[in-house]
Formats: C-alpha cells, structure tokens, sequence
C-alpha cells in the first residue's frame, strides 16, 4: 500500500540522485514536457513551489531559480496526470478478492476459474465471482446453472458480468433468495428461464437484486480497504484524478473518512448514485461539497436510466437488428423522476450525468437536459456512454454545452456484436468520437473500470487505433471515429478537468495549476500507434509530491 506522505519519504534519496542543488523550496524539473496548455504546449523545465507549479518555459525557468532542487528527468516525457472521469473503484480494488471471470467462454471455463480461485471453499460461504462478458453471451447464448450446481452445491455463487447489467447464480444462491419457477419477473429486469420456468440461474438488470440483497455486505473497513487499494493501483498506472461515478452512502462515508486521514493518494470527484431517493434527499438538502484543495468534491449525480446494448436492455428508437424478440429495453427510473431530480439539480447546483446507451435513451436523456437547463450552456452536464445516438445528437449537445463522457475501450470491445445489434446505418452513430468534435461538442475520455482493460495507456491505445490489444482488426473498427494522439490527450487531462470544474486548477501544466503529472518512458507522440499500450508510466505526482514510483 502506497500513501502520498509515505511515498514523499521513501523517494527524498532518488530527489538527491537527481543532482539537487540545496537551498529554497523550489524544484526545477528537466524533461521533455506536454502542457496540454494551447498556448505553451512544449517545454523544457518546470518549476514547482510546493504543490504549485510556478513557472513553465525553457532554459529561463532554470535560470530563475538558481537555488532550486534541479530533477533531470532527461530522456522522459512529462504529462498532466491522467484523469479517469469514470470508474467504479471501489469495485476495482473488491475485484481483487473475487474471482475473475473476463474471457471466459462457456461454462465449464467459469467453473475452472472458480474453482482454481476458491480451491476448498467452507460449506456456505459465499463465492463471487466478475466479469463474464454479458455482450459475447447473449449472442452465443447466456449459461445455464447446472454445472454451478454440480460444482458448489454448498455454496451459493454470484457471478456479475463484465459491464453489471446481469448476474449469474447457482441453485443454492438462487434458494436462499426464494428465487423459483414461481417468482414473478421485477418491473424492470427479466429472470430467464429453462422451458419448465425454472430460473437458468442468470438474471438481468434490476433482476439481480433479488439475489445480490442477500449477499453480505462488506463493512466500513473493507470498503475503505478496497477504495485505497484501487486508488494505488490507478496512481501506479498514471491517474491522479478519478471521478467515482454513483456513490452510495456507504461509499460516500468510506471516501470520506479515508479524505480526513488523509490517506487518499490521488484526487477524487465525486458523483452521487442518483437512482437512491432517499441519498439524493439528504444531499439535495446538504449541498455540493467543494474542497478549495480539490482531493474530496461531491457535485455531480450520476443516473443509471437506460441498461446496455450487449444484453438488448439498451433503448433504441427502433428494434434490434439481430434478435429483436429478444430484447428487453430497460428505464432503470421513470422519464418523470428523472426530470424532477434534473430539475432539482438545476436549482441546486448539482452536475447531471445520465447514463445512456441507446439512442432513444440518449435522445430522452437530452430532451430531459433541455428542458432542466433552459439554455444553461455553462452547467457541464454530461451523458455518460452515449454508445448510439440519433443523428441530431451532436448538434443538439453542442449547443446545449453538454458533454459525452465515453470510453475507447467500450468500441473495440462491443465490436464483435455492435454491428448486429444495430445494423449498418445505425452503426454510424455509434461510439462516434470524431463526430463529436467535429459538430463542436466536448469529448470526456475514460475507462468505466473495472469492466475492460482500464489504464491511460490502454484507453490512449484504444482512442488512437480502435483495435483490441492483439492488434484487431488490422486497420481499426470505424478508423474513421478514431482519435488523434492530441485529441485523445486532451480528452484524458484537460477536458476531464472541465468536466468536474477543475480546469482551473488541474488538467494541463502551467503556472497557478497543482502539480499533478506523470513520467512516462517515451513521448506518446513519437512512437507508433500500436506501441501506444507499452509506453510505461516511470512516476506519478499528485500536489507537488511523488505518490508512485515504478521501481
């Protein structure tokens, strides 16, 4: 576990290895620097005061600092810290105790994860397992339980998919939920059955919950254990900022007695999870929370509304293209209570952000914002997703200021089935990066860990090349959506600043900003497009100090 003040200890010899000159509190920093600043995109030397940064130039910065700690970073390319402006953390550093299931193909794959992962569980325990790809399933056919059953029938087995939207369970799981051929589907969410209406064992969307309500839920300590060992995983990758997208109460409480220690080693933004009634009407009463230092703000709600297009549970205008008899299109809350919390935001200062996958979703989700925003082209609301959009999308968000939070990743791994969802034209709207900026809209770049590959230079790999890591397929899914390195940079730092209104403060290097950045080995552009994925990340700085160090 990697702290901010016992990193800045453990690192004061590598300082003096850099050839520190002693005397005053200024460090100068030699590197081949990207700002991200338009004005002074290239530098040479940084200086910082403290947390501050100072000064930003050539040989000058050096010369007005003659007393400085001179860091020869020499050979190195210095960035703004990349801000992931969607993730799940806390769920990332649980996924560290349970089994992972990405990849699996079948079955009788799940079972041998399970059993290489939990190899003598104790009769009755729990056994939780994540990431089986809902998508690839619903196209080859989703699992049934009958070899869970054969392989723990002492215990119960919860098994979430790759992206949330559907659960997979065994019998006994399923009986101490009181889950049979008898139970009535939720009002939103399907429990899919063998043909003697017995549950299969998966269960989508809001379905889950008739399980997951009765697995035990971790206490304060776990939950604070597992947020700070994701935040250290994220920091080693790069990231000094995340924006931790639908916080529940207790999470809310786990971030922030971690912020009063102050044991949080990246910055954090907070967006509230705003399908809970009763969270929203505490912190509609509370207010937003906005730390003058930046490492702990709440200010944004984050919404689930519509559900995903790998399992069908997406909103379309139109049918599916492929099984539309299959499709089980899901509004997670209802256009009316999603318009009052909008309104309610609107009126209390609070930042929106819809998830959205479908294109009527998208569009329903929009027409909410217009009427909440009258015109408020400076509240920074944003759309989370916005996987297929209609072709008035992009004008429409343009106009109204409002920001398309996407993920690189969600492209090329949707790319297998997309197409078949939604067919041939519909595809030209979707995951439509270039077109966003194009019409004029903002572009928010992020990963929505733990579900894909997830650090900044996997999704800076997936932006540039839309191709898997194994390079597929040859010349990019939709290259023509594809990113520049700039505009992928600038989607990652700058951008993902402004979308938690932070772009006075972090985002880019120049002088007044924290010094947040990162180390990498090699230029990003200065390498091929396929080595984007292999440039390392040498250091991480947060507020002035090193929070990680690859060696």
């Amino acid at each position: 576990m990697i702290l901010r003040n016992t990193l800045i200890a453990s690192t004061g010899l590598w300082l003096a290895a850099c050839g520190a000159e002693t005397g005053g509190d200024v460090r100068v920093i030699k590197a081949n620097i990207i700002t991200m600043d338009a004005n002074n995109p290239r530098a040479a030397f940084m200086a910082i005061d403290g947390s501050d940064i100072v000064a930003v130039g050539g040989g000058d910065v050096a010369a007005d600092y003659p007393k400085a700690e001179l860091l020869d970073m020499s050979g190195q390319t210095i960035l703004p810290g990349f801000i992931d402006s969607h993730v799940h953390v806390r769920e990332l550093g649980m996924d560290r105790i349970k089994a992972n299931l990405v990849g699996v193909e079948n079955v009788k794959d799940i079972v041998a994860r399970l059993q290489a992962r939990f190899p003598n569980p104790k009769p009755g325990v729990w056994l939780i397992g994540q990431g089986w790809d809902e998508g690839a399933f619903a196209t080859r056919g989703y699992p049934d339980r009958a070899a869970l059953d054969a392989a723990f029938p002492d215990n119960p087995v919860a098994l979430e998919s790759l992206h949330g939207f559907g659960g997979f369970y065994n019998g006994t799981a399923l009986e101490i939920a009181g889950v049979s051929a008898e139970t009535l589907d939720p009002e939103v969410g399907d429990i899919l059955r063998r043909e003697d209406s017995s549950p299969t064992g998966v269960m989508l969307t809001l379905a889950q919950d008739l399980v997951d309500q009765h697995i035990p839920k971790p206490d304060q300590a776990k939950l604070q254990e597992a947020i700070l060992a994701g935040l250290t995983e994220m920091a080693h990758a790069g990231v000094t900022s995340i924006h931790e997208a639908g916080m529940t109460t207790a999470d809310v409480m786990a971030f922030r007695h971690l912020a009063d220690r102050g044991e949080l080693p990246i910055r954090v933004y907070g967006l509230l999870d705003g399908n809970d009634k009763a969270l929203m009407e505490t912190w509609f009463s509370y207010g937003i929370m906005d730390d003058p230092d930046d490492w702990m703000d709440i200010r944004g709600i984050k919404v689930f509304y519509d559900g995903s297009l790998g399992s069908r549970t997406a909103l379309l205008a139109e049918p599916y293209s492929d099984a539309p008899d299959a499709a089980r299109p899901t509004e997670r809350i209802s256009p009316d209570d999603l318009q009052t919390l909008a309104n309610r935001a609107a009126e209390t200062g609070y930042q929106m952000a819809v998830h959205a996958i479908g294109d009527e979703g998208n569009n329903r989700t929009l027409n909410i914002y217009e009427q909440a925003l009258q015109d408020n082209t400076k509240a920074r609301w944003r759309i989370e997703h916005a996987q297929v959009v209609l072709p008035d999308y992009y004008d429409r968000a343009a106009k109204l200021g409002v920001l398309s939070s996407m993920q690189s990743s969600h492209a090329v791994g949707d790319s297998a089935w997309a197409e078949d969802r939604v067919g041939p034209d519909r595809i030209k709207h979707a995951y439509a990066w270039q077109t966003i900026l194009e019409s004029g809209g903002a572009l928010m770049l992020n990963s929505d860990l733990p579900g894909e590959p997830w650090t900044p230079m996997e999704t800076l790999y997936f932006a540039v090349t839309r191709q898997k890591l194994d390079g597929t397929p040859a010349n990019g899914w939709y290259a023509d959506q594809a990113l520049s390195v700039e505009e992928a940079l600038k989607a990652m730092t700058i951008t993902n600043a402004y979308g938690a209104f932070q772009d006075g403060t972090i985002g880019s290097l120049e002088t007044g900003k924290r010094a947040d950045f990162v180390v990498l080995d090699q230029d990003p552009h200065k390498v091929t497009p396929s080595a984007l994925k292999d440039i390392k990340v040498n250091m991480t700085w947060v507020n002035g100090q090193p929070v990680s160090h690859r060696d």
